[in-house]
């Protein structure tokens, strides 16, 4: 049976106060500072993915809150609240993602989620969130299961098939490419998806998938018998939607198998890791945003992370920073910490400039917003081509 936590957290940090002042009213009751608004992050903090993902959305939070703090708290029913980070470190397994989800909840009483990044965890940890009828927001979690059916989980990434068929117009138009080939995760939705309207875009267009392999993801790594069937097609451009680092296995057995044409790779690379590997360079790369662009709020949110850290700053980090200004900036609105009407608050937003890019909110759980074309070349990371949001 399901039992919602919004209201009993209500009478107890709010209702709780104003019966304990009105049974002291003979001997006096100070006011008491307003309760604080307690934002639950849940992140993976360890490996690869934590030095990529969590510990950057770590520091992006940290300095959403020390702004928001410094600015007075968030004003509701004309009472200035405090935010509170409550942190937890998850495996990156579904199942870790619903308990952490479930200890913010039902532990840490916090008003609203943010994280995880990565989809797989984000549509667990979601499903506690729309039973509990909490507000989550998951920055960098692209897959349509995030949000579909839901009305109180949020992404603020663009969708998994949107990077698939921006990098097939890119490939084919802007680079000529007319022949590729496809190695993905054969567990993935991601890969899944991505591989499939890049192959449709594509091949729409008039290029040709000359081959299609997939991999398991608990296997050995060792891809190359699945590349040199791919290589046999001889294809100009090799699409990798998947979890690709600075020391990527698959990138070095291709070059080493032959291979030199283009990379075309998602959100789900590491591109400040790839950014010095000398096999990687020419890629292109579908990403949330243009760390070099001049507009307003990303300066300011790159001064503020340049304060505190010497490394340039990765996009689930900027991201984690917008989700906070955004659902603290909805819940003023909105005038309310109650998960339905802080809900129905960010579907309506309509735009918020962020720091990664604009966001727009028309009704919907998910963003219209668009993205950039990054290349790895020579001399760093460049923007090859910014893509305009779609149009709805």
């Amino acid at each position: 049976m399901h039992t919602r936590l919004t209201p009993f957290r209500r009478l107890r940090s709010g209702a709780a106060v104003a019966l304990g002042c009105a049974a002291l009213l003979g001997v006096g009751c100070r006011p008491t500072e307003p309760p604080p608004i307690r934002i639950g992050l849940i992140g993976v903090y360890v490996g690869a993915m934590g030095g990529s993902s969590g510990i950057p959305a770590r520091r992006g939070a940290e300095i959403a809150i020390a702004e928001i703090n410094a600015g007075g708290g968030v004003q509701i029913g004309g009472r200035a609240h405090r935010l509170q980070l409550v942190d937890v470190g998850v495996e990156n397994r579904p199942d870790a993602a619903a308990v952490g989800a479930r200890q913010l909840i039902n532990l840490d009483s916090v008003d609203v989620i943010i994280g995880p990044q990565i989809s797989t965890l984000a549509i667990a940890a979601g499903a506690v969130a729309e039973e509990a009828e909490i507000l989550m927001i998951a920055p960098m979690a692209s897959n349509p299961l995030v949000t579909a059916g839901r009305q109180f989980v949020f992404r603020l990434a663009f969708l998994d098939a949107f990077q698939g068929e921006v990098l097939a117009r890119f490939a084919y138009d802007s680079l000529g490419i007319r022949r590729a080939a496809i190695l993905h995760d054969a567990a993935s939705p991601y890969g899944s998806d991505i591989s499939a309207l890049f192959a449709q875009t594509f091949t729409t267009l008039g290029g040709r998938i000359v081959a299609l392999e997939r991999y398991d993801i608990d296997g050995p790594e060792d891809y190359r018998p699945q590349l040199q069937r791919l290589l046999a097609g001889d294809p100009q451009a090799l699409l990798l939607p998947n979890f690709v680092t600075g020391d990527s296995t698959q990138m070095r057995q291709a070059r080493s198998l032959g291979f030199r044409g283009r990379f075309l790779g998602t959100d789900s690379w590491d591109v400040r890791g790839l950014a010095s590997v000398p096999g990687a360079q020419g890629s292109l790369i579908v990403g949330n945003w243009d760390r070099d662009t001049t507009r307003v709020n990303a300066r300011r949110f790159h001064a503020a992370w340049t304060a505190m850290d010497a490394e340039p700053p990765r996009a689930t980090a900027a991201a984690t920073y917008d989700a906070i200004h955004l659902v603290t900036q909805a819940m003023a609105r909105a005038g309310s910490r109650d998960g339905t009407v802080l809900a129905d608050s960010l579907r309506w937003f309509g735009r918020h400039e962020g720091a990664v890019t604009t966001y727009d909110f028309r009704g919907s759980n998910d963003p219209v917003r668009g993205a950039a074309l990054l290349e790895l070349r020579a001399d760093g990371l460049g923007v090859r081509s910014s893509v305009p949001p779609p149009s709805r």
